[in-house]
């Protein structure tokens, strides 16, 4: 999202409280599950590493709850996407 949106505003204050980015925030809730997993893009070594990081994030249940609230999930979908 747009970092002056209200989601991207969510980001960046949740970033705040971690020393951590919106984009590591985002890619930390993506990967809060064993079972779920996400292939972020990264062009730089630096993107690798910022990537990585996100790794280390431990979101609280209230974080989670706010993100959740804030991007809802849509209607299921059938099948797998295609690429």
């Amino acid at each position: 999202p747009s970092a002056r949106s209200p989601r991207g505003l969510l980001l960046a204050e949740i970033g705040a409280s971690h020393e951590a980015s919106p984009f590591q925030i985002a890619l930390a809730f993506l990967c809060r599950r064993r079972t779920q997993f996400a292939i972020p893009k990264s062009s730089t070594g630096a993107h690798v590493e910022d990537n990585a990081a996100a790794g280390n994030l431990a979101l609280t249940d209230a974080e989670i709850e706010r993100i959740d609230a804030t991007f809802p999930l849509g209607r299921p979908r059938g099948g797998v996407p295609m690429i």
